[in-house]
């Protein structure tokens, strides 16, 4: 591969899976492969990044420090794969899941490639019952529509990455899941009432279409919209 970053240089090397180029927003760059490969590009605002930085380690000034030219990063490749399955997938994304991933990872960029790169600790159990409850009654006032982890987060009174490890530790799933079983129920109850058409209760329960509905509920509860009830 050959690269620049910030300035006219042009740098060849090896890159091999898992190589990580980190391209500070604001900072020209070019890019230019030998042969054909696969990327993922993971796009996170200098706003986002600095209000998790503020959450993670109260500083939210940190600057990034991107590495040498064909560093490899396998928590990074492995936060990526993850993002690629889920936007390639047969089921629409998940928004809440992809938002959980991005945070995951701004939060790996933070503590492995800032000038601020100082440890912090890692969460080591769940919400509080205050913030369980909290949240519990947020997501079922809320759960049909979009929700991201940061609002979520606020709602519990923890940072966004706390809130995604205590999250699952309180609850016993990712949050994720929780707002698709959310979903799957009212999905039920709608179905078993027979007053509207499955396309009609794909949209109240929060699904994009009655295709999306069906393939979430076959995966998910292993039968069809037309058999719930």
């Amino acid at each position: 591969m050959r690269a620049s970053l910030g300035s006219d240089r042009i740098t060849e090397y090896d890159a091999p899976v898992g190589c990580l180029v980190i391209n500070p927003a604001g900072v020209d760059s070019t890019l230019a492969w030998s042969q054909t490969r696969e990327n993922a590009v993971v796009s996170i605002s200098p706003e986002a990044l600095s209000e998790l930085a503020a959450h993670e380690s109260g500083l939210a000034d940190a600057e990034l420090e991107p590495p040498a030219f064909g560093t490899v990063d396998l928590r990074a490749l492995n936060i990526a794969q993850m993002i690629t399955a889920e936007l390639t997938g047969m089921l629409p994304p998940n928004e809440l899941y992809l938002d959980s991933l991005l945070t995951v990872f701004g939060v790996h960029l933070l503590r492995t490639y800032t000038s601020c790169n100082r440890q912090t600790a890692s969460p080591k159990g769940g919400l509080s019952p205050v913030g369980a409850r909290r949240v519990r009654e947020y997501l079922n006032e809320n759960f049909v529509r979009k929700i991201m982890v940061a609002e979520l987060a606020s709602v519990a009174g923890v940072s966004p990455n706390h809130f995604i490890v205590g999250f699952a530790r309180t609850f016993g799933m990712p949050p994720h899941r929780y707002l698709i079983n959310l979903r799957l129920d009212l999905a039920d109850k709608l179905l078993v009432g027979g007053e509207f058409a499955i396309a009609e209760v794909a949209y109240l329960a929060g699904f994009s279409d009655q295709s999306h509905l069906a393939a979430t509920m076959k995966k998910y509860r292993g039968r069809t919209p037309t058999k719930a009830g």
